[in-house]
């Protein structure tokens, strides 16, 4: 199964943007994103991130190849 970089900007209460990376495995992008919104959604993520907001509409989603595949 396919590994996916889902990258998803976030913004802080101060007003600095940042990003917030999920390696995740998935069939579909469509399900790698849906998968690292989740997680996302934890209360370590939001700890992580220190609460910053999430800007959805800008996530990125980039399949991970092996080194070894090429």
């Amino acid at each position: 199964m396919p590994q996916w970089a889902v990258t998803i900007p976030t913004l802080t209460a101060q007003g600095t943007f940042g990003t917030h990376v999920f390696i995740v495995t998935a069939d579909r992008p469509e399900e790698a994103c849906g998968h690292a919104v989740a997680r996302a959604d934890t209360p370590a993520s939001r700890r992580h991130r220190r609460d910053a907001t999430l800007r959805l509409a800008a996530l990125t989603v980039a399949e991970i190849t092996p080194r070894w595949s090429m």
